[in-house]
């Protein structure tokens, strides 16, 4: 329960997806998200230049500084360069005005960029100018996570196990330190002690941490970012790859709308899919993690991705050629099926003559059998007074009739598909067009009503009279029936299933259920009795 209330929490606006708890629909929202990324782009530029714009207006120092500090943060997670520039402004302004914290916070500015930029001297450098006691309460948590974030970063990139191993304990210490400074009830000190769990290998007890954080940053925040990643660590300690996955998304999706360039979830999602064989989306996403990193000129992310992007183009490579194949193969099966197809359409052609000469001699002996069919009329006259022969009668003949439109339609979309796809046009042109199946549909209605009317010349009345007044049905013509009477028409033949009167009459059964609700709605007789009534009809 802490887990969905948490999803909840965690993205408001991907509520549908969450309902549905499908992570291939989550994928779907993160693949649209990144088709627009340039829409995002372009509203944090004019964020970025309404920001500059009052940076330039702006009079006083302390002001100048306050918007300064603003591009700091618009631009940290968006372009180093500008970020580092932004930070270099505020320590000029805080010198200027000679406030000690103001200059302290943009000396650490300076050296998280750095760090970022993956110049680690300059970075450590730039730190030991701080003077540690001049800091204040509040700075503290930012000084120790900007130790604790360069040894990170200095261990990811380490090759040798001494060198790893060192800085994993300067790491576990600078944590121990966050946890010493940062309020017990925050967020950064439930994310940091997250991690410290992790490190220890307490991994539901990291996991309920997590689920601990009550209130959630506003919507697309970096820190709201944070969050979804450090669930998705702790489910890859977990060994739950579809919650790994689904927190990957999330993160990476925030990332995306609030126009984050340096970021990391995008391309462990893309390492993830790969590994399960998504190969397209995997390149997609590693694609555009590159693409936002050299935006950013965030060095080390580049490096990051650099390792696994040969891997994964090398195997979309690999995948569009055994498409491409494949392609090749399909269009010479293709073109042996064409050539079967022509033959086989000259052999119909010589059938259609030949049954054309049956047809002259069938004629001919129609005309000896018209004495015979003289006295045969009067018994056919009787038989055709009888319903049980009269319904079974019509009811084969109309079958047969949509059994051979259904055909019809079958076989020319079945020939045009080959065809289509063997290129030859004049096939096309003749298999392409629908007329003929609609023409055939409409001529059907038309001999259904023509027939049913010819044997229950009363049905439109006395249906009429089972319906309340101001709901009675009336025709366009005499001789055709609505598509609602249409569908009672068969019942009164007895056909009452709905699924074989939507395949006799060419309607999906949603239809024919609308139908036969609608003139439920309009009786002004109860439904037993209107059931009574129907069959009653015509007798």
């Amino acid at each position: 329960m802490k887990k969905i209330i948490l999803l909840i929490l965690l993205s408001i606006t991907l509520l549908p997806v969450f309902a549905n708890g499908n992570v291939d629909s989550l994928l779907q929202v993160l693949d649209k998200a990144i088709a627009r990324r340039a829409d995002f782009s372009d509203k944090k530029e004019q964020h970025l230049k309404d920001l500059k714009l009052a940076f330039h207006r702006s009079s006083g120092l302390q002001d100048k500084f306050n918007y300064a500090d603003k591009l700091f943060d618009a631009y940290k997670h968006y372009n180093l360069d500008s970020a580092i520039a932004a930070a270099r402004t505020k320590l000029s302004l805080a010198q200027q005005l000679q406030d000690r914290q103001l200059v302290l916070q943009s000396q650490m500015n300076i050296a998280e960029i750095m760090g970022k930029m993956g110049i680690y001297k300059e970075t450590f450098d730039s730190m030991a100018k701080i003077d540690k006691s001049q800091l204040n309460k509040d700075q503290w948590g930012y000084y120790y996570h900007l130790y604790h974030s360069i040894y990170t970063l200095l261990f990811n990139n380490a090759l040798l196990d001494d060198e790893k191993k060192q800085y994993n304990t300067l790491i576990s210490r600078y944590k121990d330190s966050l946890l010493q400074v940062y309020d017990t009830q925050s967020i950064p000190y439930k994310l940091t002690y997250n991690d410290k769990l992790l490190e220890k290998g307490d991994y539901r007890k990291a996991l309920l941490a997590l689920e601990q954080i009550g209130q959630q940053p506003d919507e697309d925040s970096a820190q709201k970012a944070s969050i979804a990643y450090r669930f998705a660590k702790t489910y890859e300690k977990l060994g739950d790859a579809s919650e790994q996955k689904r927190f990957l998304t999330l993160a990476a999706l925030t990332d995306i709308r609030r126009a984050a360039k340096s970021y990391v979830a995008l391309r462990e999602l893309a390492v993830l899919l790969y590994e399960e064989g998504q190969v397209d989306r995997a390149y997609s996403y590693i694609r555009c993690a590159m693409e936002d990193a050299s935006f950013a000129r965030a060095r080390f992310r580049m490096l990051e991705i650099s390792e696994a992007l040969p891997i994964i183009v090398a195997s979309y490579d690999k995948k569009m050629e055994e498409e491409k194949n494949n392609l090749f193969n399909y269009l010479i099966l293709i073109s042996v099926l064409s050539v079967i197809l022509l033959a086989s359409s000259i052999l119909i052609y010589q059938q259609l003559k030949r049954i054309s000469a049956t047809k002259k001699l069938v004629k001919s002996k129609n005309d000896e059998l018209m004495e015979i069919n003289v006295t045969l009329r009067d018994l056919n006259t009787k038989l055709s007074e009888s319903d049980h022969v009269k319904e079974t009668y019509i009811g084969y003949v109309f079958n047969l009739c949509s059994s051979y439109i259904n055909k019809l339609e079958s076989y020319r979309v079945n020939l045009h598909k080959k065809l289509r796809a063997g290129q030859i046009q004049e096939a096309l042109a003749a298999t392409g067009d629908t007329n003929l199946v609609s023409n055939e549909v409409r001529d059907f209605f038309q001999n259904f009503d023509a027939v049913f009317l010819s044997i229950y010349p009363r049905f439109i009345p006395d249906f009429n009279r089972l319906l309340k007044p101001e709901e009675q049905i009336q025709p366009k013509a005499d001789d055709c029936l609505t598509p609602e009477l249409r569908v009672f028409a068969l019942m009164r033949m007895g056909i009452p299933d709905s699924s074989r009167i939507a395949n006799f009459l060419h309607y999906s059964p949603q239809t024919v259920y609308n139908y036969k609700r609608k003139i439920m709605n309009k009786l002004e007789v109860g439904k037993e009795e209107f059931k009574l009534k129907m069959e009653q009809i015509g007798r």
